[in-house]
């Protein structure tokens, strides 16, 4: 018996009809999320990306926010490469420095309400403070009362060769922390004693860490006895349980500033300023009372347990100067290549 072919038109005819009306809701459907989709690079730390995943969701549970980590270089590096055409609409936790160096990328933000800052903290309109993170030195008691070792109190402690193998730093090229050190060890020992006096520290060292994190995160795994980090983590670590110490050096407390922005054109994007707006006032405050306490607004408080006060902090001249980090990257080239 032969098939009509009149029947197979018609199964072929509705068989493209239900594959074109299926593209078409899956095109129209792509395009809507594309549309209605925000996305926010964070340079911050796991815990905190965490909380601001789940506090954004249940703040904006009907839009498509995707929160992705970049490190600061990194992320400095993609909006040096990629311009105002980069897929990320809100920039989180930028080092200042490349902020100022790459401010024709940004949005002017001068609309916004900035009245619950601390007076002196708002220092541009293309980005708005975040974060000042305090920098330290964390040991592992246990294992110095093993080794009976004398605490470190200066840089020049750290070039024992006893210590070979147990300290971890965050590396400068790619790390905001690392460079905070970097800097401070330039503003202390001059350009060509701190070159040196790293070039004796790598020695000592288990590694350069490509995040500010990474050295807590060895020390926590016990592969190390010594980490240059963030005060933030060491204290974290010290909550959750480790018999870790957080030690001020002689010559104090480095930091350096982070801060957030639009990148230029994504303000006119649906639903940008409001999350941004949010990100601003909302989650930076429970940001800072819950994970990093540096003084930001005029109404704060410190629910960080174990958190010390009275910081002396070191001298970080330059430390917002993109000039001066261009320079000292081509410097820190000479010792970690």
């Amino acid at each position: 018996m032969k098939r009509s072919r009149v029947g197979e038109g018609k199964i072929t005819n509705y068989f493209y009809l239900v594959v074109v009306l299926f593209l078409s809701v899956f095109v129209g459907t792509s395009c809507s999320n594309q549309k209605n989709s925000i996305v926010i690079y964070t340079s911050m730390e796991e815990d905190r990306n965490q909380a601001l995943k789940e506090e954004i969701r249940k703040k904006f549970p009907d839009l498509n926010i995707k929160i992705q980590y970049m490190s600061t270089g990194n992320s400095a590096a993609k909006i040096k490469s990629e311009g105002k055409r980069i897929e990320a609409d809100i920039i989180v936790d930028l080092e200042n420095a490349h902020m100022e160096s790459l401010k024709e990328n940004f949005a002017d933000l001068s609309a916004f309400d900035t009245s619950q800052f601390l007076e002196d903290v708002i220092v541009s309109n293309t980005y708005y403070p975040w974060t000042t993170y305090a920098l330290s030195l964390f040991i592992d008691k246990k294992y110095f009362d093993a080794k009976g070792w004398d605490i470190p109190k200066t840089y020049e402690d750290l070039l024992d060769e006893k210590y070979k193998n147990q300290i971890a730093m965050p590396d400068p090229k790619t790390s905001g922390t690392g460079y905070a050190f970097f800097l401070n060890a330039v503003n202390c020992m001059g350009e060509d004693g701190a070159v040196a006096y790293f070039k004796k520290l790598k020695e000592n060292l288990r590694e350069f860490t490509a995040s500010g994190s990474g050295p807590t995160n060895l020390l926590k795994q016990g592969e190390i006895s010594m980490a240059l980090g963030m005060i933030s983590q060491g204290v974290s670590a010290i909550n959750e349980g480790y018999d870790f110490e957080i030690i001020s050096l002689e010559t104090g407390v480095p930091y350096n500033g982070t801060s957030i922005g639009i990148i230029s054109g994504k303000e006119t994007k649906e639903h940008v300023k409001e999350v941004f707006t949010w990100l601003l006032n909302d989650f930076n405050k429970f940001d800072k009372e819950n994970y990093l306490p540096s003084p930001l607004f005029k109404e704060q408080t410190n629910k960080v347990k174990n958190y010390p006060s009275n910081l002396k902090y070191a001298d970080m001249t330059g430390i917002e100067d993109s000039k001066t980090k261009d320079r000292f990257m081509k410097i820190w080239s000479e010792i970690n290549g």
